[in-house]
């Protein structure tokens, strides 16, 4: 969620719409929707065993709710 933020303390500008950042975050979230588990292997294979499916469905989950209640 602070990715926006970072972006524009570098200079970058964003939409004042927030039916824009809605969309594109969703959009942007529900690509990893399907398969979750396809981010964790990098990490699993550094040790992060604790990246489970039920972690990472719970992420995205927990994303996609901040999104909502953030430009919903």
């Amino acid at each position: 969620m602070r990715l926006a933020d970072h972006y524009i303390a570098a200079g970058g500008t964003l939409s004042d719409d927030p039916s824009d950042h809605l969309y594109w975050r969703v959009l942007d979230a529900l690509a990893f929707a399907p398969d979750a588990e396809k981010v964790a292997e990098p990490w699993r294979e550094l040790g992060r065993k604790d990246l489970t499916s039920a972690v990472l469905e719970q992420r995205l989950e927990d994303y996609l709710q901040a999104l909502l209640s953030q430009y919903g």
